[in-house]
């Protein structure tokens, strides 16, 4: 479902998502009658990729939509300020990706020219799994409670309340819980619609 004030990139995400899953479609199904690639779909879905005009047109057909079916209304906010403002009590939560106890809370969203950027409180437990993911663009976490391990690669970073980490979001990367005890992350993610697409 897609709530009001939720940002374009989400909602066109969850509408590309919602529609492979009425038709009862994989990943693998759907990258096999596009000819793209299992990872760039997920990262579609899962908002961490922006997907071009070819490659939007390519997965609609194979989902059976017309292309405005998926981008109908996305971006035509006409009373659009030049700042957005997300009072606590209304952060949205968001799924993504194929993760257990991995809480994101969407902050907000802001184009920039050629860039989206995404703000998220991302709330990891001690339970959380998910595997090391990859985001086409640039990444910035600040620990705002709790400790974690972020593996980026092959290193293991430590990172404690009040330690920020800007990364490149294309390596394969994942937060977990150094101690028994959740921990609160702030993600923002600063998409290129211009990344090279596979």
């Amino acid at each position: 479902m897609i709530r009001k004030g939720t940002n374009d990139l989400i909602k066109l995400g969850q509408r590309i998502k919602d529609a492979r899953n009425g038709r009862g479609l994989t990943l693998d199904e759907v990258s096999h009658r596009t000819q793209l690639s299992k990872g760039l779909l997920s990262k579609i879905e899962n908002f961490r990729a922006i997907p071009s005009l070819p490659v939007l047109l390519s997965i609609a057909k194979a989902l059976g939509k017309d292309v405005g079916e998926l981008v109908g209304g996305i971006g035509m906010d006409e009373n659009e300020k030049t700042y957005v403002f997300t009072k606590v009590e209304e952060r949205q939560a968001v799924e993504r990706d194929d993760a257990i106890a991995f809480f994101y809370e969407s902050l907000g969203s802001r184009r920039t020219g050629g860039e989206i950027i995404d703000a998220f409180v991302l709330t990891i437990s001690p339970e959380s799994r998910r595997k090391p993911v990859t985001t086409d663009g640039e990444q910035f976490i600040f620990i705002l409670t709790g400790e974690i391990i972020f593996e980026y690669g092959r290193e293991k970073i430590v990172m404690s309340a009040g330690d920020a980490l800007f990364f490149d979001g294309t390596i394969p990367h994942v937060p977990k819980c150094k101690k028994g005890e959740e921990a609160k992350l702030l993600a923002i993610y600063i998409l290129n619609n211009e990344r090279k697409e596979q």
